[in-house]
């Protein structure tokens, strides 16, 4: 008999367990009904139907495809769930077929040792245009060591090198590379490439840099401003080492957060400055955002990092102008709701007021430091001077 309660008591937790599992994964698929696809899943491949369906998709459908690709990084990259990621990058790219969906898609397909539809995959990130050259390249050195083919892996791997892939560790520590480490040919690689890991950092920030606009001054982000953000402007994964939050290269980055580039100011002894944001991209409602201005010296290294605006929820913002002088006015604005949003929502409701705070201001010395405290005092003592 007691064997039989230990069959219940078995069947019991498989069908509690099989409802959380359900429940978690309904939690994580929530997909918005009156947002049609634009794409079927058998022409995620056909390059024709992709570029028709990347042209006429609409911000909402783009939309609706993010939250998708953002849930299938995050079991790619986070919890190594490969197998269930590909169907989640499938779904992103029938609202909108980007061309990072099928770059990180190929790294699914890699990690599944599916070299055939890796290359597809690859082979359409090409075709849409993205960016980064040398990581496809980099992409078909892994599929070519999935087909053990050395000659087109270290053929691959040093064309990736030599338009830029810099990542040394990513060559070193992936397993698909183990069957070419004999070979003089890597060898050589490895030794004329890396044997000066100061020097690789700061040719990587010298490509970070180029990859920059300059910012026009003065440059003015009004307060209804301050909330956007745009897609084409985010910064290549390959520079996270130089950003404050993202992960130690791309491969094992916080996906919940995004980051993208405003512009960027030479200072004095090839420093620089530059101005960037950052959003919380699955945030439930609205998207928290902030922008900052971060200095580097001549190499990379940070010097300093400030907040200068934000969308930082819906009772406050800050806007900023950017002067020719260097210096940084951040206003910060407070609303009055008809209604808490927080408690009622944003349907129907309105902001009914808001107040302005007196603006503060820094100072980009042509070091790299940010002044705050001095240019604070000096305007006191200058108003009171005026007064």
């Amino acid at each position: 008999m007691k064997y039989v309660y230990v069959i219940i008591a078995i069947c019991l937790i498989s069908v509690l367990t099989f409802c959380t599992g359900e429940k978690e994964t309904a939690k994580e698929l929530i997909t918005n009904t009156s947002v049609s696809k634009c794409l079927s899943e058998s022409a995620i491949f056909n390059e024709d139907s992709v570029k028709i369906a990347k042209n006429i998709a609409s911000n909402l459908q783009k939309d609706e495809s993010r939250k998708y690709f953002l849930r299938a990084l995050d079991l790619l990259i986070n919890k190594q769930r490969a197998n269930e990621s590909v169907k989640l990058f499938h779904e992103s790219m029938m609202y909108f077929p980007d061309e990072r969906s099928y770059f990180f898609l190929t790294q699914a397909y890699i990690s599944l040792k599916d070299a055939e539809n890796a290359s597809k995959s690859n082979d359409m990130s090409m075709k849409l245009g993205y960016e980064g050259y040398h990581e496809l390249v980099f992409n078909d050195a892994l599929i070519s060591a999935l087909n053990f083919d050395t000659t087109s892996c270290i053929d691959n791997l040093n064309e990736a090198v030599y338009m830029g892939f810099l990542n040394k560790d990513k060559i070193v520590n992936d397993k698909n590379f183990d069957f070419i480490r004999n070979d003089e040919r890597y060898i050589s690689l490895m030794v004329n490439t890396f044997n000066d890991d100061e020097k690789l950092k700061a040719l990587l920030f010298k490509r970070f840099m180029k990859s920059l606009p300059d910012l026009a001054l003065p440059y003015i982000e009004p307060i209804d401003s301050v909330k956007n953000r745009d897609y084409n402007f985010y910064i290549n994964y390959d520079f996270a080492a130089f950003i404050p939050g993202m992960e130690d290269g791309r491969f094992s980055r916080d996906v919940t957060n995004e980051y993208m580039y405003v512009g960027k100011l030479s200072l004095e002894n090839q420093s620089y400055a530059l101005v960037y944001k950052t959003f919380f991209a699955i945030a439930d409602t609205l998207n928290p955002l902030k922008t900052f201005v971060i200095t580097y010296d001549s190499v990379g290294t940070v010097i300093d990092n400030e907040m200068i605006g934000c969308f930082c929820s819906p009772t406050n913002s800050q806007a900023y102008t950017v002067n020719v002088d260097k210096t940084i006015e951040t206003t910060s604005y407070n609303y009055k709701w008809k209604n808490d949003p927080i408690e009622k929502g944003y349907a129907g409701n309105e902001i009914e007021s808001f107040e302005m705070e007196k603006p503060s201001i820094i100072q980009l010395d042509p070091s790299g430091k940010i002044v705050r405290e001095t240019i604070a005092k000096t305007n006191e003592v200058n108003s009171k001077k005026g007064g």
